[in-house]
């Protein structure tokens, strides 16, 4: 009952009292101090020099007002239980957002060489990915911004690529697009979210092919390795991604995600070089689809 009535308390004093400047006193000895945004039966919540703080209501001791409020002259008794109405989300604070990224990319798409009578290969292997992003949130679930991604695909060991010699794809990408987010909740520690953003990518390829053991280059009858292709281009791109926010009151301003999801470009050319052409390569094209993980840290304001 003692515990029930200082809830009681808790939630009146925080109906009665004006935002001002207050000590919240716990349990354990600690103390808060700031604006009390809100409390009731469950939690109390008090904006403090280092952001807001949630606190459960059975772990506060005592609130302590620096200007207290007159009480009410007359109160009437209302129809509908205590802390009804009230608004229980995550105090909407910091529209602002700049993260950055690290992950990987694995290339979904293959290279074609039928054309100089060969076969395909992997357009590139697992690289590493790098980015900057930033969003402003235009309510509690939606925002909108932009992000510059790096993502290199390294080199493949591609035998079947060209007919008696040892191939490999590689490649870089760089990418500028604008994004939209949605969370699917407006509040919690763990929010799920969707995001997808169109925009354009430099991409450059580039393929390296050597005689296997025993046999040489038909023109100069060496073995050494020879670059085929090496050229980059400009696509139109597109993505996809579902992520988690770690949103932890402890780690205020910072936020902890983690994201994955495809990115696509659009079908692009990349010119043979000399050497190619004279294997009767003349270019490479094709789509470029990539699967994307990556762990975020932002800091939001």
């Amino acid at each position: 009952m003692k515990n029930v009535r200082l809830l009681l308390l808790l939630s009146l004093a925080a109906a009665a009292a004006p935002a001002c400047a207050a000590i919240v006193r716990l349990k354990d000895g600690g103390t808060l101090e700031g604006t009390v945004v809100r409390a009731d039966a469950t939690e109390v919540v008090v904006r403090t020099a280092g952001g807001p703080r949630t606190v459960d209501a059975a772990q506060v001791q005592s609130i302590e007002y620096e200007a207290a409020a007159a009480p009410p002259v007359y109160a009437a008794p209302r129809s509908a239980p205590i802390g009804a109405g009230e608004d229980t989300r995550r105090p909407f604070d910091g529209k602002n957002l700049f993260s950055i990224g690290l992950g990987f990319a694995a290339p979904l798409s293959d290279v074609d060489f039928k054309s100089a009578g060969g076969g395909t290969a992997s357009n590139g292997d697992l690289g590493p990915m790098i980015g900057v992003r930033y969003l402003h949130s235009i309510t509690s679930r939606f925002a909108l911004g932009a992000d510059l991604d790096y993502l290199h695909r390294s080199a493949t060991d591609s035998p079947g690529l060209l007919p008696l010699a040892d191939a490999s794809v590689m490649g870089d990408n760089l990418l500028f697009m604008g994004l939209a987010r949605w969370h699917v909740i407006d509040h919690g520690s763990v929010r799920p979210y969707l995001l997808g953003g169109l925009g354009v990518s430099r991409s450059w390829t580039r393929i390296d092919a050597r005689p296997i053991p025993g046999f040489t280059w038909t023109d100069t009858n060496t073995d050494e390795a020879r670059r085929l292709v090496d050229d980059g281009a400009w696509a139109f791109a597109s993505t996809a991604r579902l992520g988690l926010d770690f949103d932890w009151d402890f780690a205020e301003p910072a936020v902890f995600s983690l994201e994955g999801g495809w990115t696509g470009l659009q079908s692009k050319r990349s010119a043979a070089t000399r050497a190619g052409q004279d294997l009767g390569v003349t270019s490479v094209s094709g789509r470029l689809n990539l699967f994307t993980l990556a762990a975020r840290w932002s800091w939001r304001w």
